[in-house]
């Protein structure tokens, strides 16, 4: 991720809360014999007014219970377990600990938990929590950008909602299913079109791996300076363009995981360097042609605008991607500091050219 979510957005987590509450008593009553309180009764108290009347959510937990206790002792409190570890999102993203996974558990489990979990996300819709959730991350955000890949925006609080995704897939940590922890809010693409089910925890090869905690990071920065100019691939009016070197401001597992999961430098390249480049160069030759500036004339003058343009847009952040067409810049600048008279020569030529 480029930069977290606030953790004040996960303060309205009482669903999940009250879930926990509701499957600790089921299992304490199913392992003692004791009868289960009646519907509302098994709710706690202070949510049991909000929740009273979710009769879906009464019925999917008798259900639970019943399938519960056809099982051992031993399995009901593996299940049990797995429901607190899946619940541990930050501590199992850095590898501190580690859960089952649901289709890990006894079989007759899967289909009441999955019924569960996945009727509470939905309260989360039908309780107001979820609008509540992403109008603090909404409002909190300097951008309202995708954190995931930077390019996609969000819409204001009471457009179509944003794609909602369970960071731990849902298939196999069902138990997370309705911990707002376990919730980010994500461009379509990353959503759709790259994250898709994988596991967050681990590769391919089910070996374990970090990965950021949605909550609680700080940003990463992009770097383009090892790019090569005229190194590249040809673009389609036939320029030679940039061989583009991304790098991260950290080399952590983290980095690798979110570069893997979402095709980060993949898409950077292809979809926007590639294809933005020369329009880029256009707005540079834009700004120096502005009549209120005047025109750079000597080297000198001529690496402070590239300079100054690419701090203008370190100081636009994530708006219509200046942090990746400030990297480009940054790198422009290095080349051409370096003595790269070619480069120099062809960021003149394109300032100059009046025929644009």
């Amino acid at each position: 991720m480029l930069f977290g979510y606030p953790i004040e957005a996960t303060a309205e987590n009482w669903l999940h809360e009250c879930l926990h509450e509701i499957l600790q008593l089921i299992h304490t009553c199913t392992e003692t014999g004791k009868s289960l309180p009646a519907w509302p009764e098994m709710v706690p108290v202070r949510y049991r007014k909000s929740l009273q009347k979710r009769t879906g959510l009464r019925d999917r937990l008798n259900v639970y219970q019943t399938a519960l206790a056809k099982l051992s002792v031993l399995e009901q409190n593996r299940i049990l377990q797995a429901f607190k570890d899946q619940n541990e999102i930050a501590l199992l993203v850095s590898c501190q600990c580690d859960c089952e996974a649901v289709t890990d558990l006894p079989s007759e489990i899967h289909e009441p938990i999955k019924s569960l979990f996945e009727f509470a996300f939905l309260l989360l819709t039908g309780l107001g929590i979820r609008d509540k959730h992403y109008k603090i991350i909404y409002a909190e955000a300097s951008h309202h950008i995708c954190p995931f890949c930077g390019c996609e925006y969000f819409d204001a609080p009471g457009a179509t909602r944003e794609a909602l995704d369970h960071y731990l897939p849902e298939h196999k940590y069902y138990f997370a299913g309705a911990n707002l922890r376990n919730l980010v809010p994500m461009g379509n693409k990353c959503n759709s079109g790259y994250k898709l089910d994988q596991d967050i925890l681990r590769k391919d090869d089910g070996t374990r791996r970090k990965s950021f905690y949605p909550y609680s990071h700080g940003k990463v920065a992009i770097s383009l300076d090892k790019s090569q100019p005229f190194a590249g691939t040809i673009g389609t009016t036939g320029e030679l363009l940039p061989k583009w070197e991304i790098e991260f401001s950290s080399n952590s597992e983290e980095v690798t995981t979110w570069d893997d999961v979402f095709h980060i430098r993949e898409r950077y390249k292809r979809d926007v360097l590639d294809g933005s480049f020369n329009n880029w160069l256009n707005g540079f030759r834009a700004w120096c042609r502005d009549p209120r500036k005047q025109m750079p004339n000597s080297d000198r003058e001529w690496l402070d605008t590239i300079e100054g343009y690419a701090i203008y847009h370190e100081f636009l952040g994530f708006e219509d991607r200046a942090f990746l067409k400030a990297a480009v810049f940054r790198m422009l600048h290095i080349h051409c500091k370096n003595g790269d008279q070619r480069l120099i020569q062809f960021i003149k030529d394109i300032v100059n050219d009046v025929s644009i």
